[in-house]
């Protein structure tokens, strides 16, 4: 029984390791259940009608199908927090610490995880260098969704959904795990 403690000790941390982390990134690799069927209005009541959000939206494409024609674009600007690597719109880009470089990989597939984090997704036009960062910096990787997200340094590449102009670097810092990230592909700060 004593030498098995530490093995079982092990497995304990590990366990609440990942049951606390996932909060940061949602159910890493799970699915969500199939949405429950609209009930079909009363034919006595008009449908309803959407009514503008008060809160801005930001214009990180949601899908890769929403992706500009083009190829991604990563280059240099300045934001408050220094040399920050930005799409081709000037908004911020990020990484986050759960996810790996060698190989890249992206540990964000969830809903939850996706509806804030928006990876910067890459058509079959590539991704290319823009001023001020290196071009053998930038690269992709195959997401387990089967889609192609952008890197920079091997990270790949998020827009935070709370950045709703370009410069805003909102997601820095968010749980410990989001950084902003430099033209050479490191954190920030």
């Amino acid at each position: 029984m004593l030498k098995s403690l530490p093995t079982m000790l092990w497995v304990i941390g590990a366990t609440v390791a990942v049951a606390a982390l996932s909060p940061v990134v949602g159910n890493i690799a799970t699915t969500a259940p199939a949405p429950a069927p609209a009930p079909a209005p009363a034919a006595s009541q008009p449908p309803p009608t959407a009514k503008p959000s008060a809160t801005p939206k930001p214009s990180a494409p949601a899908t890769p199908a929403d992706q500009p024609a083009g190829p991604v674009v990563i280059k240099a600007s300045t934001t408050k927090l220094g040399p920050t690597a930005v799409d081709a719109d000037g908004f911020t880009l990020y990484l986050s610490v759960l996810d790996s470089t060698d190989p890249p990989r992206s540990v964000c597939v969830s809903k939850t995880c996706l509806a804030a984090w928006k990876p910067v997704y890459v058509t079959k036009a590539g991704v290319r260098a823009g001023a001020g960062v290196s071009e053998a910096r930038v690269g992709t990787v195959v997401r387990p969704d089967k889609d192609v997200q952008a890197t920079l340094g091997g990270w790949p590449l998020y827009r935070f959904a709370k950045d709703t102009k370009p410069g805003d670097v909102l997601g820095e810092g968010v749980k410990g795990t989001w950084h902003a990230i430099s033209p050479q592909g490191k954190r920030v700060r």
